[in-house]
């Protein structure tokens, strides 16, 4: 007996003790409540007990699986979250860098109204305006662009080229 009756003991306890109180004088006291305790299906067979360990020791296995499925679902969905975060964080870029262009496209046509400029294709082929002056060097600003500026002018009758 274990130092807290477990409730199968306790029901057993309360078997035997209602045997001892039958007057039954054909069986000694023991076969009594060995009687007993089968006729409250108290008792078990060793097959049954064989059966009841297994399933025991079945049921630890399940529990030590669906743990290790919880593990794994646990670390599943904290890489799933770092990855919607990594997604939140690409699409507020996206959005940051729209807006930043979009800023950028206005403050060029604004410019683009009050500034003369000349188109100059870069590598993908998307028009940008750029001033070009004479500080920008012969590279840039070669004599033949001077001359047509000159004719420009000439044609315009503008004095020093300027704009009315």
């Amino acid at each position: 007996m274990t130092s807290c009756p477990t409730s199968a003991e306790r029901a057993a306890l309360k078997v035997a003790q209602a045997a001892t109180m039958t007057g039954d004088a054909s069986y000694d006291l023991v076969s009594a409540i060995v009687f007993a305790l089968g006729s409250a299906q108290l008792l078990q067979s060793p097959e049954t007990a064989a059966e009841q360990e297994q399933l025991r020791k079945d049921r630890d296995a399940f529990c030590v699986q669906r743990n290790g499925v919880f593990r794994t679902n646990e670390r599943l969905h904290e890489a799933l979250q770092e990855e919607q975060d990594a997604r939140l964080r690409a699409e507020n870029d996206v959005r940051t860098l729209t807006r930043e262009r979009d800023g950028l496209r206005a403050r060029v046509a604004e410019l683009g109204d009050s500034a003369p400029s000349q188109v100059v294709p870069v590598v993908d082929d998307v028009p940008v305006p750029v001033v070009l002056t004479e500080m920008d060097g012969p590279a840039v600003v070669t004599s033949a662009a001077l001359a047509a500026a000159e004719k420009l002018r000439r044609t315009l009758a503008l004095p020093g080229g300027e704009r009315p």
